[in-house]
């Protein structure tokens, strides 16, 4: 239903990120892995925003969150009206989302696509997986240093219902954030919780994030999310990365390098290993 506005979506990207009464944010990656014998995958994570009006402040957005592997695409596809950047209502993003992403979203995409349940919220896993599109309302806010969003989704396909709050505080070289999501059956039957609770600092140059991952909801064991950025120069990055799970059943861990070909764009060069095997990735990424 929505696959014809996802292609203009993707085909007029680079007119929409230079048309000044539109607004296109979030990444485009490209690259290839040799995980199952060798596997090219391309990742978009972005949103378009038209505003469909100069008198009041009523925008259109269109975005996906996007896999594209051999063979499948598998998705979630937001199309909603956005009031104000405030409120938004049709095929809104989880709150959950919005903060605290995988450890590999930037280094091994194929990764955070095969691991998704781990950091993403029920209602995209399940838009991934299973085509469940969920429709919905949300809301987001600054306080001053504090960011709130909020999100509630019915996808009846699915046969769910889910809420979720995300909350970030931004200190001086630090910052914490907390993202909760609570899910139904279309029966209000309680499903479970996913939870995330996360920190990222500077220790000098370097910059450490750190988060504690209770994915119960999405059938997944807690998790311990590690990541630290060390500059080598103005222009190369060492990142050192995992998920470290409880009681060892599904880790996953590496190292990569960031050349940072220009302020919005990278080359990412990675070498991971754990339980489900080491491989090498490539990936190139522009940002929005």
């Amino acid at each position: 239903m929505l696959r014809p506005a996802l292609l203009s979506f993707v085909l007029l990207s680079p007119a929409v990120a230079s048309a000044q009464s539109f607004s296109f944010d979030g990444t485009v990656a490209l690259g290839t892995t040799d995980i199952a014998g060798g596997s090219g995958i391309g990742v978009i994570d972005a949103t378009a925003a038209i505003p469909l009006t100069q008198r009041f402040p009523l925008t259109f957005e269109i975005g996906t969150y996007l896999f594209g592997l051999d063979g499948k695409r598998p998705h979630e596809t937001y199309a909603a009206f956005a009031w104000d950047d405030t409120w938004r209502a049709g095929v809104v993003r989880p709150a959950f989302d919005q903060v605290l992403p995988s450890v590999f979203a930037r280094t091994a995409p194929y990764l955070a696509y095969e691991r998704a349940e781990y950091t993403r919220a029920h209602a995209t896993v399940e838009a991934m997986r299973r085509t469940a599109v969920p429709w919905g309302v949300s809301w987001q806010q600054a306080f001053g240093q504090t960011d709130v969003a909020v999100s509630i989704h019915d996808a009846n396909k699915g046969n769910f219902r889910s809420a979720s709050v995300a909350l970030t505080y931004q200190g001086t070289g630090w910052m914490l954030a907390a993202a909760v999501e609570t899910v139904t059956s279309d029966d209000f039957t309680h499903e479970g919780f996913n939870a995330k609770l996360g920190a990222r600092f500077d220790v000098g140059q370097m910059d450490v994030g750190v988060t504690y991952l209770s994915p119960d909801v999405n059938d997944t064991p807690d998790a311990l999310a590690l990541d630290v950025v060390v500059p080598v120069s103005t222009r190369f990055d060492v990142l050192a990365f995992g998920e470290l799970t409880d009681k060892a059943t599904d880790d996953a861990y590496g190292l990569a390098l960031d050349y940072k070909i220009q302020p919005d764009s990278s080359a990412l060069f990675a070498v991971t290993d754990g339980e489900r095997d080491s491989a090498v990735h490539l990936t190139l990424e522009r940002r929005f």
